[in-house]
């Protein structure tokens, strides 16, 4: 809900941030695809390049919050569950902390305003809205926040948690939330685009200072193996089964560029230099 200009409760106004961050990923998708088909000059890409600039752009609030309408409209209801209108820094990609810093300051404070309590649906979201900013430390608050026991007999008295058989609670319960549990712990420990690669980009050092997790995957094409040790990262195996691929690695202030061909499987230290290949 908003609050519109004649002082009433509304909920419905044109061109909602939601609705411009969702078209604006579907048009890129609908570009980048057609550029690696060859298919550039077809009529349809053609009119999406044409509307592309004419989608409203992603807009600072008075208060320093990313804009959820198009429209400055007041928020009786600040702490509510709902961050739809950051849907590009995630799960949507045309937010970024390299791109739009200025908005992505904006989303840390939207996320401060709502707050940490909610569903567990809500909790998963702003896990992995947290690790996309890289803050360590809020992605990892969210995490402990949904593993919480819940009595399914008091459910009443509950905000986000699990069951005994680790079933998110929320009557009946939100299997959503499971999913985007798994999801917000990938996105904290790989973040990738085409083009990129960053390795335990929010990863909660000191919490969770040992360990490994393999057959993360990557976009294009890209499976990744980590280990860590002492908080710091140890190896990692990179690897695409169908194709060549080059990737710009990056890790605390590091970029490095892997040229991986297919069928290989790379292995890089913590300084991200190739120790070693062997096929598949």
């Amino acid at each position: 809900m908003f609050t519109a200009p004649d002082g009433k409760p509304a909920s419905v106004s044109y061109s909602s941030t939601m609705d411009m961050a969702i078209i604006k990923e579907v048009f890129a998708a609908i570009v980048s695809a057609a550029e690696i088909l060859g298919r550039s000059e077809d009529a349809l890409i053609g009119k999406v390049r044409q509307a592309q600039p004419r989608l409203l752009p992603y807009k600072i609030a008075r208060d320093g919050s990313l804009m959820e309408w198009a429209l400055d409209f007041e928020d009786p209801e600040p702490h509510h569950r709902h961050v739809s209108h950051l849907f590009g820094l995630f799960p949507g990609h045309t937010i970024t902390i390299e791109k739009n810093p200025d908005l992505c300051k904006a989303i840390d404070y939207t996320l401060y305003k709502r707050g940490e309590d909610g569903p567990g649906w809500s909790t998963t979201w702003k896990a992995a809205l947290w690790a996309r900013l890289r803050s360590t430390e809020h992605a990892y608050r969210m995490i402990k926040h949904l593993i919480v026991l819940v009595d399914p007999d008091h459910e009443a008295d509950f905000e986000g948690g699990l069951y005994s058989n680790l079933f998110t609670a929320h009557p009946p319960f939100q299997i959503d939330a499971n999913f985007g549990f798994s999801a917000a712990i990938a996105e904290m420990l790989v973040q990738s685009t085409m083009k990129d690669l960053y390795l335990l980009p929010a990863l909660p050092r000191d919490k969770w200072a040992n360990g490994c997790v393999k057959g993360l995957k990557a976009r294009g094409g890209v499976t990744v193996n980590i280990c860590w040790k002492e908080g710091d990262l140890h190896e990692v195996g990179l690897w695409s089964k169908d194709q060549n691929v080059v990737k710009r690695l990056h890790y605390r202030g590091l970029t490095v560029m892997a040229n991986l061909s297919s069928g290989k499987v790379y292995t890089f230290n913590k300084l991200l230099r190739c120790v070693n290949s062997k096929s598949l």
